[in-house]
């Protein structure tokens, strides 16, 4: 009979079979639900005892904090100002409205002094030498900035003013330590073209803070303490210079004089030549002059300091 009962009431059955197998699935997603729920709310939990033991502890800096680290950047600021006024009264300024022609006359006037200082301390230089202007000091010389723009003109020649005044300035330092002679001074070009003094390395200008660095080359022979005079000389201006590059290469001593058969001639020794010998050095140097912003285009004006290619007042 039940047999039967089942038989006629299969599609009963089966339902209940079905809602019994729904009903178990349900409750066991609500038992991993609850499961879930009480895993997070643990989490939740630890993470609010965090933020509360946060609050208690006052993170945040206070009022004395601020007013530290207020005072301490107003400290940087000072210094930075004091800084950029000792190195910014080197400017090298152009005279106004120079003309190309006039700066010829003044380069012609400068490389003369250059040459009688040479030529009193004993330093060897070139006929012609020009201290890396070759290009405008010709016969006749070559006038600067031609076929070019009032504007694009007074660019080249404030340029080239700034590169005369920062070589003359080298140069008569490198004359007071004593080099032995000057074989070449190499520049960066200002307008198209190139020469034999023309350096690859071109004028820069940091964009964040304005300076600009104008690179030369000087290449000429000294001893180490006419060298070590130099450098230290460098170090010691009043100019911001940096020496990026130094190569220095130890001159042989001259060959033995032979007499007429060829042989090599005996030379008896004296006490001079018992003596030490003063080795001669070939130094070939790169020193950038940088040319920082001054302040009063910071908005801070500056006076009573000289500025460099500009006699004080």
């Amino acid at each position: 009979m039940n047999a039967k009962w089942l038989k006629d009431n299969a599609l009963v059955v089966g339902f209940i079979a079905v809602f019994v197998l729904i009903l178990g699935g349900v409750i066991w997603l609500q038992q991993q639900a609850a499961s879930k729920k009480a895993e997070v709310s643990g989490q939740l939990e630890e993470q609010v005892s965090q933020l509360d033991h946060l609050r208690q502890q006052k993170p945040a800096p206070d009022k004395k904090n601020i007013e530290v680290v207020k005072e301490d950047r107003a400290q940087v600021e000072q210094l930075y100002d004091e800084m950029l006024a000792n190195v910014s009264r080197n400017r090298l300024h152009a005279p106004p409205d120079l003309k190309p022609v006039a700066f010829l006359q003044l380069m012609a006037s400068q490389l003369a002094k250059l040459r009688q200082s040479a030529d009193t301390a004993k330093v060897k230089l070139i006929e012609g030498f020009a201290f890396g202007f070759g290009r405008y000091a010709g016969t006749p010389p070559t006038v600067p900035a031609r076929n070019l723009s009032d504007d694009e003109a007074k660019k080249v020649v404030t340029q080239l003013v700034k590169q005369l005044r920062a070589i003359e300035k080298i140069s008569s330092l490198l004359i007071e330590s004593g080099a032995d002679d000057i074989i070449s001074i190499r520049r960066s070009e200002v307008e198209p073209g190139t020469n034999p003094d023309s350096l690859d390395t071109p004028i820069s200008t940091d964009p964040k803070v304005g300076y600009e660095t104008l690179p030369f080359e000087f290449q000429f022979h000294c001893t180490q303490e006419s060298l070590r005079d130099f450098l230290n000389a460098l170090t010691k201006s009043d100019w911001f210079f940096t020496v990026r590059r130094i190569q220095v290469v130890g001159e042989p001593p001259p060959p033995p004089e032979k007499n007429a058969g060829g042989a090599t001639a005996a030379t008896p020794a004296t006490p001079a030549d018992a003596g030490p010998k003063v080795a001669h050095l070939l130094v070939t140097v790169r020193i950038d002059f940088i040319e920082f912003p001054s302040k009063a285009a910071g908005g801070k004006g500056e006076a009573g300091k000289p500025e460099a290619g500009k006699p004080d007042a």
